[in-house]
């Protein structure tokens, strides 16, 4: 690192910090890959502990890679038969973590896994190995993270109105189909950010297959009695568009009442309306609403349906009421009482659009559900770490090679003295540079510093 000083100086202080991290890696991974080594000798000189364990030596020295953060090692581990399993294996993998057949740490593994949350699987490969590993690899390693979910706060929340906003995305399979990604976001409330643009109080996203909504539901009312005390509830509000497989969670949430999503509804007005602006239906349709007039609404839509002369808008203010007819109550609420507006469509936008659907692109039913689960882990503010790649039962059983890694890495490390894998050349510094004055400044006013 001297010498990297001396010879450009700090002229670029961004490339002399970027050149100085390399070497500090090269530096790791060499004592890393001497500290293995010097494990592997151990392991294969310990002939006693190698036949309590009925392990019978195959073969020296098999190498393998694993891309870790601080770059690629290069392993040599000894290959053994263990005459209780009848199988061959590599006791050295057990005793420092070495997951069978991966190739990938997994702390790399999660930052892969995180960055591709945010752009495509090759940009991730670029971005987080100098792409080193193949976009594939991305893509697997998205399918082997485990089960993440946001855990509860550890104490119970106090509030009386708590908001649920339910709606889904629509996103094309490499098939040629499209696929419903549900979202469901549990709010206490929205705060002004400043003027004009407000946010949600505790917002928590939960995702699941569309196949599979009920479990999704299940999901909210476990974080509600997870997180809040459910006595101080008064009342919960569904907000959505009407769907049928929103209106689950009235039966699934306590005190649920549902209520339309405004958005949603002004659009099959506004569809409904289109042909009759000069008669102003759009304004009195919402007048009766607001009136909570069930009646007077339905007369003026089919008022609407025996004025239109075209079968297309028939039909389609026929849908329109059939949509007022199966939402009226969520209707009336949204128009009549208090209750804070929707923010469905903007949370779909925020949570999956910019990267399941809004560029084009084709997903596997397994890769989408997954991005899915992680786009709403990532958005609920948690971090994917190398925990979330799960280890085979097999690797958990072998406790005892672990335990016995421990005691012998205090033999391959016992004394730090022996430093010479560091000393390629013998460094010189010259006695008068700048860095050198600088140094022995530094030295004068140690105390001064201290």
């Amino acid at each position: 690192i001297c010498r990297q000083i001396e010879k450009g100086g700090l002229s670029n202080i961004d490339q002399f910090a970027s050149d100085a991290l390399e070497l500090c890696k090269g530096s790791v991974r060499e004592l890393l890959m001497r500290i293995i080594q010097q494990l592997n000798e151990e392991f294969r000189n310990d002939k006693r502990f190698r036949k309590e364990q009925g392990l019978v030596l195959k073969e020296k020295d098999r190498g393998r890679s694993l891309l870790t953060e601080v770059g690629q090692l290069g392993i040599k581990r000894d290959y053994y038969y263990e005459k209780a399993s009848n199988r061959y294996l590599y006791p050295l993998d057990y005793i420092i973590g070495l997951p069978a057949y991966e190739r990938v740490s997994h702390n790399v593994s999660a930052r892969l896994v995180s960055q591709a949350t945010e752009c495509s699987y090759e940009k991730s490969a670029a971005i987080v190995t100098n792409g080193e590993v193949s976009k594939q690899t991305v893509k697997n390693k998205l399918i082997a993270v485990g089960k993440l979910e946001k855990p509860a706060p550890e104490e119970k929340r106090e509030v009386t109105e708590l908001h649920v906003f339910a709606d889904e995305d629509h996103v094309s399979l490499q098939n040629g189909n499209n696929r419903m990604v549900p979202l469901l976001t549990l709010s206490e409330g929205i705060r002004e950010v400043h003027r004009g643009r407000n946010a949600l109080v505790n917002p928590v996203h939960f995702t699941s297959p569309i196949k599979q909504t009920k479990e999704a539901w299940e999901n909210v009312g476990g974080y509600i009695s997870l997180a809040y005390e459910e006595n101080k509830i008064k009342r919960i509000y569904l907000h959505g568009d009407g769907s049928s497989w929103i209106k689950q969670g009235i039966d699934q949430l306590p005190n649920c009442e549902y209520v339309m999503d405004g958005f949603h509804f002004e659009k099959h007005l506004k569809q409904a309306t289109a042909a009759f602006n000069k008669q102003n239906y759009r304004f009195r349709i919402r007048q009766a609403v607001k009136e909570r007039n069930r009646e007077k609404t339905v007369g003026l839509v089919r008022e609407m349906i025996s004025l239109s002369g075209d079968p297309k808008q028939k039909k389609r203010i026929r849908k329109f009421l059939r949509y007022v007819m199966n939402n009226w109550d969520g209707i009336v609420r949204r128009y009549t009482e208090d209750i804070i507006g929707s923010c469905t469509e903007g949370l779909v936008s925020h949570v999956y659009s910019e990267r399941l659907s809004r560029n084009p692109m084709g997903w596997s039913d397994a890769g989408l559900n997954r991005m899915a689960e992680l786009r709403v882990y990532t958005r609920n503010g948690c971090v994917i770490s190398g925990e979330a790649f799960k280890r085979t039962e097999g690797e958990k059983k072998r406790s005892i090679l672990r335990e016995y890694g421990k005691e012998r890495l205090q033999n391959a490390i016992s004394g730090c003295l022996d430093w010479s894998i560091f000393e390629k050349e013998q460094y010189n510094p010259a006695v008068n540079t700048a860095t050198q004055i600088l140094i022995r400044s530094y030295g004068r006013q140690q105390n001064m510093v201290g």
